[in-house]
């Protein structure tokens, strides 16, 4: 049973209400929740949801509207200091929560009307006021002062607005109790955990019509109209044991309106209300569709995979509703039972549930799922072990989720990071950046397939892991094709506007140790533009230790990272002037990040040996090149590529075709004498070095570079090595290793440890990527 709102507020000895020196009502002091007193917000709440009457006092029904009235400035003087102590989480211009906290604000005056207590609120966070809402036009239209009776006529008004008000407050409260209507709960759910104004629109129009068309309404824009029927709205009022009023106007409302096949009784049996609750997940994709969710769609759940993708998903503002089973729910709500057994299909089938998932996550380490649900009317985040998720999934094992408009709007206005003179931005306006530019264009495809992967998370990549791919293909396009993109943009984790705020401060520091102070306080970790400016000044002060220790702490994410990193390690050092030299293993780090065309480096093999392009000595080195490169593919777990175009390679690609070469040419000369790690390494930086400096396509370029020959030992050396390759190719002494696939892997995997003694490479056929007769003809 129940209790009275008299009860929970403190009265008098005339039983007139207590106040305190705010003129706000005050709670019962004996107010206890199984046996314990009542002291936190959660406790409030908790303890409001017993409440089954207004007063007990039948004789004066006038006076149950001001309890109401006094209970809802009580109610909003608590959600002020509880909005007082969570401020961390939702004081953000840009961050969700703020709408929803505005639309909680706007419940209260469309219920009640209610404005001192809100503009309280709005006056100490100013932010909410950002969010358009009309607080002033329900003070006098509000729910509770009509006097017109309801469509449910055995239900109360006074009633209905403390519990639709405690919904608003939190809506773990809407609560299907013994009904089976798990799939509208979970709906509904959804709906006032974002937008608890629509929520409420939608139940106190269905209590007082009993129809309600989303149109009608000034809440998000969608078609979806319901319409209760008789057996609904003919129900007697809650006794605290059954579903409670207001969540049987909206759930089993919504759910007799959509189910023609079985009608609704409160003496039906269990078999029946499951009947008349069963709902599928195309029924959930529909309601969310006629509601205004963008992007609605199932996706499996059953694999760690499909556990990232719902995790990403949730992060950018989807809903999520879970066809599981009440097995998995339960332990989820309390897993200090006992390890479930495991199901057969048609138990898992009859078990079926569904329930709200607001976050789930994989740990690969413990190998377990930290997921958190609603459901029953519990808000539960607990870990349980992955195999008990995989057991009790369920038939169905999948996730209906969608994007509300809102929270829609709200991520596609990340696109608005990208300024022409920006520097950085986050990797989801990164990629909305760039599908804007490129849209659907055919000469784009790769670059949109990624895109479609990175906006559905497929196989759980999140947004930085898609956009550092993408940024590195658009960095790998001809001039011609880049479009309006920002060339090497810094793409951090997020962007806020306190981070924007902290890094325009830091910009206008003059101090240079300052500067670094403030920019590590930031903390460099996954934050390229950090590491960018901090390598320019660590270089100007000379703080090569911290230059080391930077370069072997972070983790750079791509290819386009590592070129933004040495050109500012460039920068720096170009700035310290021509009487100060780096440190060697300064232009190392420097040459080993840098990042060369392959064609600039075939170009420059054939200008050194003389040999021309596209005759059987640059044929070959591609082939080559293509086989380093697919090597690495495979173990990054990317596609091969079929030919070279504009690919990119880095200093270990040089060091990994230098070494192969090498050992063929110690193999068919044992005399030649093979490059141990540091001559091999001086040997490619010298080929880096000598490609950066080369003059660009001019007659004069081969004339140079023979008089480099003759003055430069390495460059010597560079040159000889090549044409002993070159040799090897008009001998078509290579050509009679290919096909030794096995070989050749193991030769690479022994020379890319870069051992003095390297045992022979063998090469490989390059089926996958070039044919044997074209590799024939070029060895």
């Amino acid at each position: 049973m129940g209790i009275s709102l008299t009860t929970y507020l403190e009265l008098d000895e005339d039983g007139n209400l207590v106040k305190n020196e705010n003129g706000i009502a005050k709670i019962n002091n004996d107010l206890t929740l199984a046996d314990h007193p009542v002291t936190s917000y959660k406790d409030y709440l908790n303890a409001l949801d017993y409440v089954t009457v207004i007063s007990d006092d039948i004789d004066n029904p006038l006076i149950e509207k001001i309890y109401v009235k006094e209970l809802t400035k009580l109610l909003l003087q608590k959600f002020q200091e509880h909005l007082r102590e969570t401020k961390s989480d939702w004081n953000d211009k840009y961050n969700p929560k703020l709408y929803t906290i505005a639309k909680q604000l706007e419940s209260f005056a469309y219920l009640t009307g209610e404005q001192n207590s809100i503009n309280q609120i709005l006056d100490e966070f100013p932010l909410l006021k950002l969010i358009k809402s009309d607080y002033k036009a329900y003070q006098a239209d509000n729910f509770l002062d009509k006097d017109a009776p309801l469509k449910f006529r055995n239900f109360d008004r006074n009633l209905l607005v403390l519990q639709m008000a405690l919904r608003v407050l939190d809506p773990r409260f809407i609560n299907q109790r013994n009904e089976q209507v798990c799939g509208v709960n979970t709906y509904v759910h959804n709906m006032a955990l974002l937008n608890p104004l629509q929520y409420v629109q939608m139940v106190s129009k269905l209590a007082s019509d009993g129809q309600v068309d989303l149109q009608d309404l000034d809440a998000e824009k969608g078609v979806l109209h319901v319409k209760v029927k008789d057996r609904i709205a003919n129900k007697k009022r809650s006794d605290g044991i059954d579903i409670h009023d207001a969540d049987h106007i909206i759930l089993n409302g919504l759910r007799s309106s959509e189910n023609s096949l079985v009608s609704y009784s409160e003496e039906s049996t269990e078999l029946s209300k499951q009947l008349f609750g069963v709902t599928t997940l195309n029924e959930l994709n529909s309601w969310m569709k006629q509601s205004g969710y963008s992007n609605v769609k199932n996706i499996s759940v059953r694999n760690k995979e499909g556990i990232k993708q719902l995790h990403m998903l949730i992060k950018d503002g989807y809903m999520a509703g879970f066809a599981g089973t009440s097995t998995l729910a339960s332990f989820i709500v309390d897993n200090s039972q006992e390890l479930p057994k495991k199901q057969n299909l048609f138990n898992q089938f009859m078990d079926g549930h569904l329930f709200t998932i607001k976050n789930i996550e994989y740990d690969e380490e413990s190998d377990s799922v930290k997921i958190r649900i609603v459901t029953w009317g519990e808000d539960v985040e607990t870990t349980i072990p992955f195999q008990v998720w995989q057991n009790h999934v369920g038939v169905v094992g999948q996730a209906a989720v969608g994007q509300n408009p809102y929270t829609s709007s709200m991520f596609r206005s990340k696109v608005r990071e990208i300024e022409p003179d920006s520097t950085f931005c986050s990797p989801e306006g990164y990629c909305l950046y760039i599908k804007g530019l490129i849209g659907n264009k055919v000469e784009y495809k790769e670059i949109n397939a990624l895109l479609e992967s990175a906006f559905k998370h497929q196989h759980g990549q999140t947004w930085m892991q898609s956009a550092k791919k993408i940024q590195d293909v658009i960095e790998a396009l001809p001039a011609e094709k880049r479009v309006d993109v920002p060339l090497k943009i810094s793409i951090i984790p997020s962007v806020t506007s306190d981070i924007t705020e902290q890094f325009n401060v830091i910009h206008q520091i003059m101090d240079r140790k300052k500067k670094i102070e403030a920019l590590e306080a930031l903390g460099t970790q996954d934050n390229i533009e950090v590491q960018r400016q901090l390598l320019v000044l660590y270089a100007q002060q000379g703080q090569w230790n911290e230059v080391k220790n930077l370069f072997a702490s972070v983790n750079v994410h791509s290819k386009t990272d590592r070129e933004i990193l040495r050109e500012n390690l460039q920068l720096g050092c170009d700035l310290l002037g021509p009487d100060v030299t780096p440190p060697p293993e300064i232009i190392s780090l420097i040459k080993k990040n840098t990042m060369l065309k392959a064609d600039d480096l075939v170009a420059f093999l054939s200008e050194i040996t003389g040999l021309p392009k596209g005759g059987a000595f640059t044929y070959g080195v591609q082939g080559r090149l293509l086989e380093v490169i697919n090597q690495r593919h495979q173990i990054e777990g990317k596609n091969p590529i079929s030919q070279l175009n504009e690919s990119s390679l880095d200093k270990t690609d040089l060091v990994n075709l230098v070494s192969l070469l090498d050992g063929e040419i110690h193999k068919n000369d044992p005399s030649h004498r093979r490059m141990g790690d540091e001559p091999l390494d001086k040997f490619c930086d010298a080929i880096i070095d000598r490609i950066d400096k080369k003059p660009s396509g001019n007659d004069g370029s081969l004339s140079e570079f023979q008089s480099l020959h003759a003055r430069t030992p390495i460059f010597k050396k560079i040159t000889e090595f090549f044409l002993k390759v070159a040799s090897i190719v008009s001998d078509n002494i290579i050509s009679k290793n290919i096909g030794k696939t096995q070989e050749f892997k193991q030769a690479f995997g022994k020379a890319k440890e870069n051992n003095l003694e390297r045992e022979e490479p063998k090469l490989e056929s390059s089926e996958d990527t070039i044919s044997e007769t074209k590799l024939n003809t070029a060895f």
